[in-house]
């Protein structure tokens, strides 16, 4: 017997769908944008305090302690409340928390502000996921997922060129003043353009609702789900082990925030104008790669999504085990493995797991298992990034002080790829035609027929 699913036409920017997209795309830059200068600018921050490594990876690592345990709550309201009031109270609160740092004077007041951030950080992650699964079914899930993750991983591109320039050349409390003003037109595209359900978004056309339904093959998709049925979908075994994954597989990049500008400009005394439109290019490989990503889940690998989860940690390990080799070579060779080549992690790995949950699992739970997976994942980020002052030699010269941050970052990219392999296959597809045959272990196929693998 064969089935076969008829494919739809597959625009991510086309109606009303199209501008809320833009409008979670807009959002998390911007939020992203928010974190990504406040590690750039630790050179500038930390000689102004006067911190020692450890207080620097203690800084930094406080917002992390405020940020996981909400990334988990707040996926679970996102589907028991509604993921709109959940963006809507992320940017509220990172806006005025950022223009805080003006008035931060103490190591004390530091660590509570970046503790404080966290929180609100928070509510970004699952609920903008729990949005694309809903109004990007299937395949074009894939692609939309990826797109968004470039939109999170351009701010590292964007971020030098803005934020550099105004510490170099006025003062890091400027910087954050006039990223925090960004806030304020992504909070009203967000409240404008986006709902829960495409259906009650204002303005959007029956023809353009039929389309995403049809997408979803028939199924129904409900705004909100029960605790009972929260967490049954907690129960599959494959989730489990894909949620123990997370929790490595894009944890080390936490590593470079801090210490790569600081073994640049503080180690290297690179000039910050000089980094300022360096960094741009080097960051701007995993976005660009981000771009294509979810195209590429769904033509190779007989879109197949477990390769992808696989090549990203393997990527991390490669970038940061370079680091460790090339210490002493070019600053910005060095930079591109750590900086560039280790976060194709990043576009690989999140800009497919989101297709992953929703075909291991239903679209509306998307929320509550990517809040626990990044919760996890951030968790181990807390604990890596809290001790990596401590492994800073200073008896070493130059970047060599950082090899022990890089290579502990690469041994935990490599423990990712194991929970993966013992996790169930899941595909996607934008029409799928299988046979119907005898099998030992079910694969799940999102955005066409579910195949059997004998």
């Amino acid at each position: 017997m064969s089935l076969t699913a008829a494919t739809p036409p597959m625009r991510l920017f086309a109606g009303r769908r199209g501008l809320m997209l833009v409008s979670i795309l807009l959002l998390n830059f911007v939020v992203w944008l928010d974190s990504a200068k406040f590690s750039l600018l630790n050179p500038f921050w930390s000689a102004d305090l006067h911190l020692t490594p450890t207080q620097i990876s203690g800084a930094t690592a406080s917002y992390l302690l405020g940020y996981f345990p909400l990334l988990l709550l707040a996926g679970i309201m996102a589907d028991r409340i509604g993921a709109k009031l959940m963006l809507v109270i992320c940017i509220v609160g990172v806006t005025v928390l950022s223009a805080t740092m003006a008035f931060v004077h103490t190591y004390e007041e530091m660590w509570w502000r970046n503790f404080f951030f966290g929180i609100f950080f928070g509510f970004l992650w699952a609920p903008s996921q729990r949005l694309l699964a809903v109004w990007f079914p299937g395949a074009l899930n894939a692609r939309a997922t990826s797109v968004w993750m470039s939109s999170c991983l351009v701010a590292g591109v964007i971020a030098p060129a803005i934020a550099l320039p105004l510490a170099n050349h006025l003062s890091w409390r400027d910087a954050f003043l006039i990223v925090a003003a960004l806030g304020i037109p992504a909070l009203i595209m967000l409240v404008l353009f986006t709902s829960n359900k495409p259906e009650k978004l204002r303005g959007i056309s029956a023809e353009e609702i039929a389309l995403i339904q049809q997408e979803h093959r028939g199924a129904t998709v409900r705004e909100k789900l029960t605790f009972r049925e929260l967490l049954t979908a907690l129960k599959n075994r494959s989730v489990l082990t894909m949620i123990i994954a997370t929790a490595f597989a894009t944890t080390p990049t936490w590593l470079s925030g801090p210490w790569l500008p600081y073994g640049l400009i503080t180690l290297e005394k690179v000039n910050p104008d000089t980094v300022a439109w360096v960094s741009p290019l080097i960051a701007a490989v995993p976005v660009l790669f981000g771009l294509v990503n979810g195209t590429l889940v769904a033509r190779f690998f007989g879109g197949r999504t477990r390769p992808w989860l696989v090549l990203g940690p393997a990527c991390g390990a490669i970038g940061f085990a370079l680091g460790v080799v090339l210490h002493d070579s070019s600053w910005v060779l060095w930079g591109f493995f750590i900086g560039a080549f280790a976060f194709l992690c990043d576009p690989m790995f999140w800009g497919t797991v989101n297709s992953y949950w929703s075909g291991i699992a239903r679209p509306e739970v998307t929320g509550t298992l990517n809040g626990a997976s990044a919760a996890m994942q951030v968790a181990v980020g807390w604990i890596l990034t809290d001790q990596s002052g401590k492994w800073i030699n200073s008896a070493a010269e130059g970047r060599a002080q950082l090899d022990t941050v890089w290579i502990v970052g690469a041994i935990v990219f490599a423990l990712a790829i194991i929970p993966v392999l013992l996790s169930r296959e899941v595909r996607v597809h934008q029409a799928v035609a299988a046979k119907a045959a005898p099998a030992t272990e079910p694969s799940v196929t999102t955005g066409g027929a579910v195949e059997t693998r004998p």
